[in-house]
């Protein structure tokens, strides 16, 4: 037995989402620092990458 279905219904509700809690910002100088520290591990991280991979 087959079903036939000729229209399809769809109710939704969007609700807005939840405030994110309030964070105390961190200086200027501070964020900067903890950049840079992000940026050069990360280079660090890379060239040791590609040092590893250089040798095989």
């Amino acid at each position: 037995m087959s079903i036939e279905v000729r229209q399809l219904l769809i109710r939704t509700q969007v609700n807005p989402a939840p405030a994110p809690p309030v964070r105390a910002a961190l200086p200027a100088r501070e964020l900067q620092r903890l950049r840079d520290q992000v940026l050069s591990d990360c280079k660090t991280w890379l060239a040791e990458r590609l040092r590893t991979n250089g040798e095989r």
